[in-house]
């Protein structure tokens, strides 16, 4: 099983009708209302807006394969891909009549989590895909994976950058960290750190765990050199 969490820009949604206001733990940013979170009562997404006045729709979705976490955050639909192919962000943002707000780039920000029995069972090349949301199908680029890791228990997680792509990725092998925490609440905070570095070059939390983080994800950017080598780890990919 594949968790996506995606955040995507999009226009003022008008009135919020059927949301109610998420309350956010202070400690989590390093000033008040970085994000005011609205969760819509009867649909299964959130509406975020940034305290740059920026909205975003936000959903987790579930997948069974890489190639269908390509194509769900698709913003807009390529002219290269087949009319049969379903882009199910696409067509959940046209029924909730809701419009993207990405001109510069045809992909949502996404957060994948991946479950592993035994971290070592899944080979760096697959990581790799899994950090840069790629399909089963698609070409190989990079030649590394980047990552910081933190063990639970005696168990393995490890967050991973993806390169140029607005994705992040964590994979771990610690299943009550999964299910009681990571996936409850720290994936959609990870997101929402990450939506943030991205529109704005930081991360908006001086947690430990966030600056960690914000040094990973500027590792992984072709134009950014401001980050520490010894806070993360890289590891080549076997072809």
């Amino acid at each position: 099983m594949i968790y996506c969490d995606i955040a995507v820009p999009i226009k003022y949604p008008g009135t919020l009708s059927g949301c109610g206001t998420e309350q956010i733990e202070p400690f989590m940013f390093d000033r008040p209302a970085r994000f005011t979170v609205y969760r819509h009562e009867t649909e299964p997404h959130f509406i975020m807006k940034d305290d740059h006045h920026r909205w975003y729709l936000a959903v987790r979705w579930k997948f069974t394969s890489l190639t269908d976490v390509k194509y769900a955050r698709q913003v807009h639909r390529p002219s290269y891909v087949d009319e049969e192919v379903t882009l199910k962000l696409v067509d959940y943002l046209e029924d909730m009549n809701l419009a993207p707000q990405l001109d510069d780039f045809d992909k949502a920000f996404v957060h994948t989590t991946v479950f592993a029995e035994d971290l070592d069972d899944i080979p760096a090349s697959r990581q790799l895909r899994i950090a840069n949301a790629d399909g089963e199908d698609d070409p190989s680029v990079m030649q590394c994976i980047h990552f910081i890791e933190n063990k639970y228990n005696g168990r393995r997680t490890r967050f991973l950058a993806g390169f140029e792509t607005r994705s992040i990725a964590t994979v771990t092998e610690n299943r009550y960290y999964l299910e009681h925490i990571h996936l409850p609440a720290s994936s959609f905070l990870y997101l929402q750190y990450f939506t943030f570095f991205q529109q704005y070059g930081r991360v908006p939390s001086k947690q430990m765990m966030a600056r960690l983080l914000e040094n990973l994800w500027a590792s992984a950017q072709a134009m950014n050199n401001r980050w520490n080598r010894s806070l993360l780890v890289t590891e080549q990919v076997e072809n």
